[in-house]
């Protein structure tokens, strides 16, 4: 495990600040709160389907944000 420091601490902040608010919501529900993609989706009165597409967008556009390549998470 690598350890992280406080500027990369704040990269990702200011990344998940800068995501669309229903992008950042799909995505906090799931990786941050824990839950379910069906408690999720229920939570934001959406399909599974569309939370999974909300997840993916919030996760490559933090990829970008970020300059990490997606599926390069060590």
């Amino acid at each position: 495990m690598t350890d992280i420091g406080y500027a990369q601490i704040r990269a990702v902040q200011n990344a998940l600040a800068a995501l669309p608010p229903d992008l950042r919501e799909a995505l906090v529900l799931v990786t941050v709160e824990g839950l379910r993609y069906r408690e999720a989706a229920d939570r934001l009165n959406i399909t599974i389907a569309a939370l999974t597409r909300r997840i993916a967008r919030a996760r490559a556009t933090l990829a970008t944000n970020l300059s990490i390549l997606p599926g390069q998470v060590d």
